[in-house]
């Protein structure tokens, strides 16, 4: 059998190409490839397969694929008040067993919306600083912290009290309290409190007073800004929002974080039907004009399209990015 080459430059420049779908992060790493014990291409190939930033992106290319995500999992165990399940990457995340939203999906398919969390896996990498607002029971946050890794950050966001207490629960039992911190509060355009409601046994169906007859479940919960709450944060790299209409009050407080975050991506939620009636829409595309954000549409295959912004007014539901710059 033949030697497999040894390393140079440019092998380890297109390994990275190649395998991870991007160039080196510095000369350094370069380097650090090139000076590892067995440092040749057999060897830098199998440390990158290895590796959770590859699989992410294997994950993203295979999304609509039918065998994407198909590895074998652990059976979710039953504790009560919660059930103790498996993500398809492997991560154990705690589900409320009342759910009918979130709950039949993850415990049969191991993800959440696989356009979008294929999308957020093509956008973000390694060592980024990212935000989950309306982070649930966390599937988002465990795909953002796995493309992050352990040298990035996420910020998540989640105001139902069960709902962020089960999040907690995943952070810890995934020892992720190291750089993903969870924020109790509902990201909008003023601190304070918050009139807050669900459908009983419906996760996904949490939105601000306001609400429909059928959110019985009525509390009060702590609301934020995120430029109140990122404040330390000196550009953020990307924005995933899901709250029920409450996208352009979220963004209306976080004038200064995405003034200050020149590569910011936000990728949302849309519906101008829960939006409407919470926000100037119009207003908040003239605004975003301003900051010289520009649109793109996620479609059924997971492709974004340019969009302008004035035709999201017309746009059926789904979910929208908004970027200064063209997604990679």
């Amino acid at each position: 059998m033949p030697e497999s080459p040894r390393l140079t430059r440019d092998l380890v420049v297109a390994a990275y190409e190649l395998l991870l779908g991007r160039p080196p992060e510095t000369e350094a790493a370069i380097q650090h490839q090139l000076e590892v014990e067995a440092a040749d291409a057999a060897g830098l190939g199998l440390r990158f397969i290895r590796s959770p930033e590859f699989r992410q992106r294997f994950a993203a290319l295979t999304a609509d694929l039918p065998i994407a995500g198909k590895a074998q999992r652990q059976a979710p165990l039953f504790l009560g008040d919660r059930v103790l399940a498996e993500t398809w990457r492997g991560e154990r995340i705690y589900l409320s067993p009342q759910d009918l939203d979130l709950t039949p999906t993850l415990l049969q398919h191991g993800r959440w919306k696989p356009r979008v969390e294929a999308t957020l896996a093509r956008l973000v990498r390694h060592g980024q600083w990212v935000a989950d607002v309306g982070a649930n029971v966390g599937p988002f946050t465990l795909a953002l912290a796995a493309a992050v890794g352990p040298q990035g950050l996420v910020d998540c966001f989640e105001p139902n009290p069960h709902l962020a207490r089960l999040l907690g629960a995943t952070l810890h039992v995934n020892s992720l309290g190291g750089h993903v911190t969870l924020h109790a509060q509902a990201a909008l355009d003023r601190g304070g409190s918050a009139g807050f409601a669900m459908v009983p046994d419906r996760a996904a169906s949490g939105a601000l007073l306001p609400a429909s007859a059928l959110h019985t479940e009525r509390m009060s919960v702590p609301a934020i800004r995120l430029d109140e709450a990122l404040a330390q944060c000196p550009a953020l790299d990307l924005l995933r929002m899901d709250i029920g209409g409450c996208e352009p009050l979220a963004l209306r407080g976080a004038e200064s974080l995405l003034g200050r975050s020149a590569g910011l991506m936000i990728l949302t939620a849309w519906s101008m039907a829960a939006m409407r009636g919470r926000a100037d829409v119009p207003g908040l595309l003239a605004w975003l004009a301003e900051l010289k954000f520009r649109a793109w549409w996620l479609n059924a295959a997971a492709e974004l399209e340019p969009v302008k912004l004035d035709a999201l007014l017309a746009m059926p539901d789904g979910e929208v990015l908004f970027s200064r710059q063209a997604p990679g």
